[in-house]
């Protein structure tokens, strides 16, 4: 008798322990199941946000730019109107009268020439 009590206690603790193994086992393929779509949510969320962030940087770029045009422009201007004023300071000539000035010469270059190549 026991011998038979032995050899059942035996297989009764060999039976248990590959339980133990088995479930041990099942545990780390539910984990790594578990933390492989966790890892895939994550991705998925991470992607989404990633997108967002970039429109969102396109509409932040086109709102920079137009700030930076208008404010280029109005620079240019400014700078212009200050070498303007500083030019008719320095000579006493306005800078637009000596642009309809430089028109003219033109034209009576062109008209010259024309007479030349007449006679």
């Amino acid at each position: 008798m026991i011998d038979k009590t032995v050899v059942k206690a035996a297989k009764n603790v060999v039976e248990s322990g590959e339980g133990v193994a088995r479930n041990i086992w099942l545990a780390g393929l539910g984990l790594y199941s578990r933390t492989l779509e966790e890892a895939q949510q994550i991705n998925e969320k991470t992607t989404t946000a990633f997108d967002e962030l970039v429109e969102r940087g396109k509409e932040v770029e086109i709102e920079a730019k137009e700030c930076i045009g208008k404010n280029a422009e109005k620079a240019t201007d400014e700078v212009e109107a200050g070498m303007n004023d500083l030019f008719y300071r320095l000579s006493g000539v306005d800078r637009e009268k000596l642009e309809r000035m430089d028109d003219k010469i033109d034209k009576l270059t062109e008209a010259v020439e024309k007479l030349a190549e007449v006679q």
